[in-house]
C-alpha cells in the first residue's frame, strides 16, 4: 500500500514539478507551501524524513526554473526588485553576517546561520522574481488557496498524524523509533493563517459561482488547520486581521454596497464561528485552557524582558548590537532566540538594527496604502492587495511572538514582494505612458492620423 502511495505522490510531484516551471504562480504556491508540503509527504511517506533537504531543494530548483522560463519569454522584472524595501532587508542581513564576527556566541550563531543560507536564499533571491506584476499575484494566491486546501485535507487523514500534547501532528519519527520527532506546528499554522486571510480577503468574482466556495473552503480549511496546530498565536492574530482589512478589501461608495459588505462581513464572522465550534473541542482545546494561555503569554513577556535588560545592561552595544544571536550568551542556553523579531533585532543589532527595521516597515506601509488607493476602483484587485497587505500584516504580528531574523526572513519576503509588486505596476504604467506620448507625437507629426483601408481579402487573412 504504501509503495502505491509512494508511486502516486512522486507522480503526482513530477507532474506538478513540470505545470509549475511553466506556470510561475504555481511554483510561487509550491514555495509558499514549502513547509507543510514536506511534512505530509513525509508522513503518508515516512522514508522520505531521511531527504528533508533535498525536498525543500526540489522546490527551490523549480522556482528556479520558473523564473528561467519567465525571462526565456521575456517577463521577467529585475529592476523593480532593488527598491527601498530590498535595500533595507538586505543591510540588516549583511549586519547579521557581519555580526557574526563579533558575537559573543559564535558557535551557535555560526550554526544557526549556516542552517539558514539555503532558506534565505530561496526566499530573498528567487521567490521575489516568480512574480512580475499585479495579476500573478492574484493567480499566486489563488493557487496558493487551491494547493493548500488540498494539502490540508492530506495532512487531516494523514496515517502518520496524531494529537500530542494538544497539537495535531505527523509523527516524523516512527520510521526510525523516535517518538519525540514530529512536524512543526508553527509551519501549519502560518500557512493557515496564509490561507485564511487569503479566502477571506480576495475577491473571487471572476470565479463566477465557484468563487463562495473558495472563500468557503480557504476560510475553514486555513483557520481549521491554524487551530488544530495548537499555535494560538497565528489563530488570534489572523482572525483579528481578518476582521481589520475586511473592509479594506471591499469598496463601499453607496448604500447598497454598504449593506452587501455588512452581510458578507457577517458571513465571515459566522463561518469563522461555525469553524471554532468544529474545531474546537478535545485535544484541540487543551491549548486554550487559560493555565497554558498565562503560560505561553508569560513565557513571550518574559523572554522580551530578558531581552531588554540584556541590552540596557550592555551600553557597548548599543550603537551596532553585541553581534548575531547573543541573546544565547546571556542565557546560556544553547541555540535560544527571544521569540520577538523587535528585541533580537535591538539586542543582536542596536540602534541601527532598529532604525533600519523602522524605515523598512514605514516603505512597506507607504507602498501598501498606495496601492490599496491606486486599485480601490477595481472589486478582484483591490481584494488581491487588501489580501497580500493582510499577509504581511499577520507576518510582522506573528513574528512578535516567534520571529527569529537569523531562522527566517519572515516578514521580510513577503514585504519585498509587496514592494516589487507595487514598483512593477509603476514601470508598466510609465512604459504604457511612453508608448502613448510617442504614438501621439508621430500622428502629431504628419497633421492627421492615417486611415487604413481594408479589403475584404486582406480582412479575412487578419
Amino acid at each position: 500500500m504504501n509503495q502505491a502511495i509512494l508511486v502516486l505522490l512522486v507522480f503526482g510531484m513530477i507532474v506538478l514539478a513540470v505545470w509549475s516551471v511553466a506556470r510561475p504562480a504555481w511554483a510561487f504556491a509550491l514555495v509558499n507551501l514549502m513547509f507543510p508540503l514536506k511534512q505530509v509527504l513525509q508522513g503518508y511517506v515516512p522514508a522520505l524524513v531521511q531527504y528533508g533537504p533535498q525536498l525543500s531543494a526540489a522546490i527551490a530548483a523549480i522556482a528556479g526554473m520558473a523564473i528561467l522560463y519567465k525571462s526565456s519569454r521575456k517577463q521577467l522584472t529585475v529592476s523593480t526588485y532593488f527598491n527601498p524595501v530590498t535595500w533595507c532587508t538586505l543591510a540588516i542581513y549583511a549586519m547579521v553576517t557581519f555580526g557574526l564576527a563579533y558575537t559573543l556566541s559564535r558557535d551557535s550563531a555560526l550554526k544557526m546561520y549556516i542552517d539558514a543560507i539555503p532558506y534565505l536564499v530561496v526566499f530573498l533571491f528567487i521567490y521575489p522574481f516568480l512574480l512580475s506584476n499585479l495579476e500573478e499575484l492574484r493567480q499566486g494566491i489563488f493557487t496558493t488557496i487551491v494547493l493548500g486546501c488540498i494539502l490540508t485535507v492530506a495532512f487531516f487523514f494523514n496515517p502518520s498524524a496524531h494529537w500530542a500534547n494538544g497539537r495535531f501532528v505527523i509523527d516524523l519519527g516512527r520510521e526510525y523509533g523516535v517518538s519525540d520527532f514530529s512536524s512543526n506546528p508553527l509551519a501549519l499554522a502560518d500557512t493557515g493563517g496564509f490561507m485564511m486571510l487569503a479566502a477571506v480577503l480576495m475577491n473571487f468574482r471572476d470565479k463566477g459561482r465557484l468563487g463562495i466556495f473558495f472563500t468557503v473552503a480557504g476560510l475553514i480549511l486555513g483557520l481549521g488547520l491554524a487551530i488544530v496546530s495548537g499555535s494560538r498565536g497565528q489563530v488570534i492574530i489572523a482572525v483579528l486581521v481578518g476582521i481589520g482589512m475586511y473592509p479594506f478589501a471591499r469598496q463601499v461608495k453607496d448604500t447598497k454596497q454598504f449593506f452587501l459588505m455588512t452581510m458578507g462581513g457577517a458571513f465571515m464572522l459566522l463561518l469563522i464561528g461555525a469553524t471554532f465550534l468544529f474545531f474546537f473541542e478535545g485535544e484541540a482545546a487543551r491549548r486554550w485552557d487559560p493555565t497554558f494561555l498565562h503560560e505561553g503569554s508569560a513565557d513571550r513577556g518574559e523572554r522580551v524582558l530578558e531581552t531588554l535588560g540584556f541590552f540596557a545592561s550592555n551600553p557597548g552595544g548599543w550603537p551596532v548590537g553585541n553581534g548575531t544571536n547573543s541573546f544565547t550568551y546571556f542565557t546560556q542556553h544553547s541555540f535560544d532566540y527571544p521569540h520577538n523579531i523587535l528585541a533580537e533585532i535591538l539586542l543582536d543589532y542596536g540602534f541601527a538594527g532598529i532604525t533600519i527595521f523602522g524605515i523598512c516597515t514605514w516603505f512597506t506601509f507607504k507602498y501598501a496604502r498606495t496601492m490599496l488607493k491606486i486599485w480601490g476602483e477595481d472589486p478582484v484587485y483591490r481584494g488581491t492587495v487588501a489580501a497580500w497587505v493582510g499577509i504581511c500584516l499577520f507576518s510582522l504580528l506573528v513574528a512578535f511572538k516567534q520571529g527569529s531574523i537569523i531562522g527566517t526572513p519572515t516578514p521580510f519576503y513577503f514585504w519585498i514582494i509587496l514592494a516589487k509588486i507595487y514598483f512593477d505596476e509603476v514601470l508598466a504604467a510609465r512604459q504604457r505612458e511612453h508608448a502613448a506620448q510617442f504614438e501621439d507625437s508621430a500622428w502629431g507629426s504628419t497633421g492627421y492620423e492615417p486611415v487604413v483601408e481594408y479589403s475584404d481579402e486582406s480582412y479575412g487573412k487578419a
